[in-house]
């Protein structure tokens, strides 16, 4: 991926083609995850991997359903150790499985991604962790 010049062009040219709106798009040295909301697809999804597979030639294309977002928001972040720690240990505490982690270099928030049937049990044990 990283060596593929244009391959973030095409893969958004991919998704603005078949008029789907991107909620997340997280990104490493040689992965790049996709957030887009169930709705968004419909009936477009097997058609919109297809084309990945086609014009961006991935290595692999995975497609995980019904997983929720919650961010956690605060200015203080920057300056607070152990922020990441007390939502993953609230988390693990109620058996919940963090499927993705993202956190910018602002460290205004963290993002992580679970299952939708986890996501009020998650909002409860973050809200009480602090």
């Amino acid at each position: 991926m990283g060596a593929d010049k244009g391959f973030f062009r095409k893969l958004m040219s991919i998704l603005e083609t078949n008029d789907i709106a991107v909620e997340h798009m997280p990104s490493g040295i040689d992965s790049v995850s996709l957030i887009i909301s169930d709705l968004e697809l419909n009936s477009k999804l097997e058609k919109v991997m297809e084309e990945i597979r086609i014009y961006c030639n991935p290595d692999s294309i995975i497609c995980y359903p019904n997983m929720a977002l919650i961010a956690v928001v605060g200015r203080g972040m920057i300056k607070t150790k152990g922020i990441s720690a007390k939502v993953f240990t609230a988390l693990a505490t109620e058996g919940i499985n963090i499927r993705m982690i993202t956190q910018g270099s602002s460290e205004l928030n963290i993002i992580v991604g679970i299952e939708n049937a986890d996501f009020e049990k998650a909002i409860k044990a973050i809200y009480e962790a602090f």
